[in-house]
């Protein structure tokens, strides 16, 4: 009876453990987590979502006994597996009912996605044989300024000012993720942001449009904290956290870049950094906004390739 009673409490651990650990996801799109990932530091699970649903970098968690567990040679009788499962599908079912909503978009689906293979991708130097305006450094720039926006954009559960630069699916993702914080009654924060590197790894073209690949490293710290209370639920204030982020950039073939005139630079309201912002993302007059890969560079899709935790 004991033997079968540490059993069941182990499986019951090994459930809830999975649970919370799925759920601590709390930069931009949800690619941070607790568990590193990619890399040479962390698993092999990368992840990928934008054009063809949501996913995340995690990692498992197993449950060892150890060589003293009181249970290690035991076998559980088909009465015991009954009481297991019963007990298990209640729990979820639990869980399931009180994260109902949330946890759709705050625990995605870890997939074995790599990042773009070299082959594929056409050298980001022949661009200039398309777009003779085409200037690497001052997309970079733009690139490490969006990013920063984008984190600030996360904490404050606002993204409206990010639409000109996002997939229309990309932007619905994104924002159905927000409200499940929301709802939850939860804020995700993403504090102390620093690009490490923006590289334009190479560019290609299908279905009339041309997609650049850019790597952007950054460093970042993330938590999550309770709207009543003010606590941290999830993550740490403290824990510095390594990401290396894939994005595709997309635009309608034929495009060419704009001038450096017609953009302007602006503060942030929030942070203070430097926004590259183009003239036609918004009307002046009406506030109507304009949709940029007629004009410029969209954010097609983001993929989290790895996590390293300080």
């Amino acid at each position: 009876m004991k033997k079968r009673f540490f059993a069941i409490t182990a499986i019951i651990i090994c459930v809830l453990m999975l649970t919370i650990s799925m759920s601590a996801l709390a930069d931009f799109g949800g690619f941070s987590g607790d568990s590193d990932y990619g890399g040479d530091w962390g698993g092999s699970s990368d992840s990928d979502w934008g054009s063809s649903g949501s996913s995340s970098g995690g990692g498992f968690w197993i449950f060892d006994g150890g060589s003293d567990s009181d249970y290690r040679d035991g076998n559980l009788s088909s009465g015991d597996v009954i009481i297991v499962i019963i007990i298990v599908a209640v729990i979820l079912f639990y869980i399931w009912r009180k994260n109902k909503g949330q946890q759709q978009q705050q625990t995605p689906v870890v997939t074995t996605v790599q990042r773009t293979d070299d082959e594929l991708l056409s050298s980001i130097d022949e661009y200039t044989k398309i777009d003779e305006g085409f200037n690497a450094a001052r997309l970079q720039t733009k690139l490490g300024n969006l990013y920063v926006q984008m984190q600030n954009c996360w904490t404050a559960r606002d993204i409206t000012s990010l639409r000109p630069y996002l997939t229309d699916e990309l932007y619905s993702q994104t924002e159905r993720q927000l409200d499940s914080y929301v709802k939850g009654g939860q804020t995700p924060h993403v504090d102390n942001i620093a690009v490490l590197g923006v590289n334009l790894r190479g560019f290609y073209q299908m279905e009339c449009m041309d997609h650049i690949i850019v790597e952007l490293s950054s460093r970042i710290t993330t938590y999550t904290t309770d709207d009543a209370t003010g606590a941290v639920v999830k993550g740490s204030r403290d824990r510095e956290k390594f990401m290396t982020y894939e994005w595709d950039l997309c635009r309608t073939s034929g495009i060419t870049t704009a001038g450096e005139d017609e953009f302007k630079t602006v503060n942030c309201p929030n942070c203070g950094a430097p926004l590259s912002i183009n003239k036609s993302a918004k009307c002046p007059y009406c506030e109507s906004v304009i949709t940029l890969d007629e004009h410029d560079w969209l954010l097609f899709s983001i993929k989290g390739l790895s996590q390293r935790t300080q």
